[in-house]
């Protein structure tokens, strides 16, 4: 299964009222951009090189290494801001690191490039831009009236 590409640009992603939270969605997309290539470029190949293999999974461990990260710098805003819906925005964090560590480890035991290439091409995507228009939002616009600065 090939998709053509990947739902979002960074060009049409939803932003929000902290910059700081645009900016770290910018470089989540770009890093998504930069597996679905490789995801591609392999669906497309006739033979897999360990290189191809290696590449994969480099992108896939830095993407998930930035969305922890992301995740952790966002419900640190919340806690600090008192924002009222940090359990389940946070639940949310946790649920999808969960399911996108598993795809992670999935394709290391695996090399299932269907089932990564589903998470990557459709279902990352789509929480994604349901989730930065929903949760993000109301957290930087909760954030901005309580105050908050990022200097």
């Amino acid at each position: 299964m090939t998709l053509e590409k990947i739902v979002l640009e960074t060009s049409t992603i939803p932003r929000v009222d902290l910059d700081f939270m645009n900016h770290t969605h910018f470089e989540e997309v770009e890093m998504v951009e930069q597996v679905g290539q490789l995801v591609k470029a392999f669906q497309d190949g006739t033979t897999h090189s360990e290189k191809q293999l290696a590449d994969i999974t480099a992108a896939l461990e830095d993407w998930v290494q930035h969305t922890q990260e992301h995740f952790k710098r966002e419900n640190t805003l919340m806690l600090d801001t008192g924002f009222p819906a940090y359990p389940t925005h946070s639940g949310e964090h946790e649920k999808v690191m969960v399911e996108m560590q598993a795809v992670a480890n999935h394709w290391k035991e695996n090399s299932d490039i269907d089932t990564l290439a589903e998470y990557v091409f459709s279902l990352w995507p789509e929480w994604f831009n349901a989730h930065v228009n929903s949760m993000d939002m109301m957290t930087a616009k909760f954030a901005m009236m309580q105050g908050y600065s990022a200097e």
